[in-house]
């Protein structure tokens, strides 16, 4: 056997080439702009905001505060990044900011066209004074039947009263956005004041008094608002949900006697709603001029894919409308951004597989008048805990 032997300037070389490659560095300035003229930041402590780098390619991460200025630097490993400033004050305010996916090297960020661009990121805080409506808890996953197979029928969503007066669900509008998983390469729609539903769009009914909802108390939607509990290892019996995701003819639903349909108020395609095993990004919301009159425009509201004049045409939500949304992603590395970040500035995740009948919950913040309050900072990553056992809050 023939032993190979370096030169010791040949190991020099190697380890020192080795060193350099393990020690390269890039440095990245970020700074925060708060909106002009908004009361609600008025005298804020920007030296509460925490800025967190999430690396793109592998499980680093990097955080740091601002400074009185509302500027940080980092000094990081290259690679691929998401950029997420958050913070939530005494007063109830939050605040965030974000930037998806941006190349970072030694040089400074790469553009979309190639160039090199100074490693500096300006970001303008977005200012969230909390809604009473927030979605609670998301299960998507879905379970397995009792001989193993992979089970989807026993999805929910819960809708909860997170404020201190009573609320009203009538005409309240929920959907997915488009596009329907975080895998897919881009988002043609992205930094646009508008967002596509993908595909169906449904709707609470009622007068306008007939659905409403006190300050604690849930609503679940169930996307078969049946009994699984002898279908599912879930175990849940969503015939006790408040309400269904159901009309004839969609033949992939199913709904008990006593629950009262939502109204699919968009079509969309298919017998079914295509609501992601993996990842969907969930919005409840209320156009300004009413349902009907929405509707009644679909010259304005319904739309091609940028840069297309052909193919699909998708319903826009204004994401002023939009009163709560949760960007659930496959993973931090498959996580096409689709929900602004006015609405969610991060997003969440599970760590189980498909069908592992987990969920996505709100996490508790306090308890006022014997009422759960749950954090709400428009940050997911901040204000849901995923991989739990599904708890809805169904009728009695």
């Amino acid at each position: 056997m023939r032993r190979l032997i370096l030169p010791l300037f040949a190991l020099l070389l190697i380890t020192t080439s080795c060193l350099e490659e393990i020690d390269t560095k890039a440095t990245l300035k970020i700074k925060i702009s708060a909106p002009q003229g908004n009361i609600a930041v008025e005298g804020l402590d920007l030296t509460e905001i925490e800025v967190k780098l999430q690396n793109k390619s592998n499980a680093f991460s990097y955080s740091n505060h601002l400074d009185n200025n509302g500027e940080v630097v980092f000094v990081v490993q290259p690679g691929k990044y998401d950029v997420l400033a958050s913070a939530q004050y005494n007063t109830g305010v939050s605040v965030n900011a974000s930037k998806s996916e941006f190349l970072l090297t030694e040089d400074g960020i790469i553009g979309d066209d190639g160039s090199v661009n100074v490693a500096e990121i300006l970001l303008e805080l977005n200012v969230n004074i909390p809604n009473p409506l927030i979605i609670r808890e998301i299960y998507y996953h879905g379970s397995s039947t009792l001989e193993g197979k992979s089970y989807s029928k026993d999805r929910y969503i819960e809708i909860y009263n997170n404020g201190l007066i009573t609320q009203y669900l009538d005409s309240l509008c929920i959907t997915t956005i488009f596009p329907y998983n975080s895998t897919t390469g881009s988002n043609s729609w992205a930094d646009k004041d508008t967002i596509p539903a993908a595909g169906m769009v449904w709707m609470i009914p009622g007068n306008g008094t007939q659905y409403p909802l006190a300050p604690g108390e849930s609503c679940v939607l169930a996307y078969c608002a049946v009994d699984h509990t002898q279908r599912a290892t879930s175990g849940l019996n969503l015939a006790k949900a408040h309400f269904g995701f159901y009309e004839d003819g969609l033949t992939g639903h199913e709904i008990a006697a006593g629950v009262p349909p939502l109204i699919r108020i968009v079509a969309g395609l298919g017998s079914a709603w295509s609501f992601s095993i993996s990842s969907p990004a969930v919005i409840i919301f209320r156009p300004e001029m009413g349902v009907a009159n929405y509707l009644a425009n679909a010259a304005t509201w319904e739309l091609f894919e940028p840069g297309k004049t052909s193919g699909t045409k998708y319903w826009h939500i204004a994401k002023e409308w939009i009163l709560d949304g949760v960007e659930c992603v496959q993973s931090a590395a498959k996580s096409i951004k689709r929900l602004p970040t006015s609405v969610d500035a991060s997003y969440i995740y599970m760590n189980s597989a498909s069908y592992s009948g987990k969920v996505v919950t709100r996490k508790v913040k306090e308890i006022i008048n014997g009422n759960e309050v749950f954090q709400d900072t428009n940050n997911s990553a901040e204000d849901f805990i995923s991989d739990q056992v599904p708890s809805p809050r169904l009728k009695n």
